[in-house]
């Protein structure tokens, strides 16, 4: 990976702080050693290889999800993969020599606490000055009942005086995939315009896993060690926290990005994401929003 250190973080103002929870808080440990980032804030990654992206594709999820070939089995799968991983190859060569899907991504590392449901964020320079300053803060919803589980409760809590750490990231493979579709599409080639779509779609998740595999090593964690997280699945169902995501990364400014009235990222073949690094990390379902849990 190619990355390109940004200036120093500006530091955002404060955001008001959500109520502490009350529900039972789960019993996952602190970890004993934090890892180090090499550096604070964001860091732009302008380029990645598409064919190393390309390694990290599920075609699991390519053929049956985003092809369509669902619960397919039998003689039937064997002759539709067939024909799919023939198609793959063709698209692939394509987009190398085409240049319609260009991985790109901003990311970067951030001293954290819990604080019960929240994650505070503070300015890395005040962080190492002495004098830790807020710089936002992500509250997340805790399952209620079961195993009581909260994305906060992998991070050190602010009584521990423990600074852990957090990575986002962000990545897309840009406006060319969406413009090469709207062109299919008006066109009349919608076969293309769909197979290419998915393609799009599965390769922004590769350069999320690639992306992924290149933090854990700057911090030194095993292959395996840790789990990311994107917002509008089960663990953090709200799609809200992509503004604060914003203004920590610069998605907009460095890869044109933007979000919708719904929080929704644009161009649609992108991903965001928390990285957590402990190690008994697991992904889980909370069964209802932190909106609904505070009206209770």
């Amino acid at each position: 990976i190619r990355s390109e250190s940004e200036g120093e973080l500006g530091r955002a103002g404060q955001t008001g702080r959500s109520p502490a929870a009350a529900r039972t808080r789960s019993d996952v440990q602190p970890v004993v050693n934090v890892p180090r980032p090499p550096s604070w804030g964001p860091r732009v990654v302008r380029s990645m290889p598409l064919e190393a992206v390309f390694q990290h594709l599920s075609l699991n999820e390519l053929f049956r999800l985003s092809w369509g070939a669902k619960n397919t089995h039998g003689e039937e799968w064997v002759k539709l993969q067939a024909e799919y991983e023939a198609r793959l190859d063709k698209m692939k060569r394509e987009a190398m020599t085409e240049g319609w899907l260009r991985p790109q991504a901003v990311y970067g590392y951030w001293p954290v606490q819990a604080e019960g449901d929240d994650l505070v964020v503070y300015e890395p320079g005040s962080v190492q000055s002495g004098s830790p300053a807020e710089q936002t803060r992500f509250s997340f919803p805790r399952q209620n009942g079961g195993e009581n589980l909260c994305l906060a409760d992998y991070f050190a809590p602010v009584e521990s005086g423990v600074m852990d750490v957090v990575a986002l990231q962000v990545v897309t493979v840009g406006m060319a995939a969406t413009e090469r579709f709207e062109r299919l599409q008006e066109k009349g080639d919608y076969s293309e315009a769909y197979f290419g779509h998915g393609l799009a779609v599965q390769t922004a998740e590769a350069t999320a896993d690639y992306l992924h595999a290149h933090i854990r090593r700057e911090l030194g964690l095993g292959a395996e060690q840790g789990k990311r997280y994107s917002w509008g699945y089960p663990a953090i169902p709200e799609l809200a926290d992509h503004g604060r995501v914003f203004e920590l990364l610069p998605a907009e400014s460095e890869l044109g990005m933007s979000l919708t009235a719904a929080y929704q990222l644009v161009p649609e073949q992108s991903t965001a994401a928390i990285i957590v690094h402990h190690p008994d990390a697991r992904y889980f379902n909370i069964g209802e929003t932190r909106v609904e849990q505070l009206m209770k």
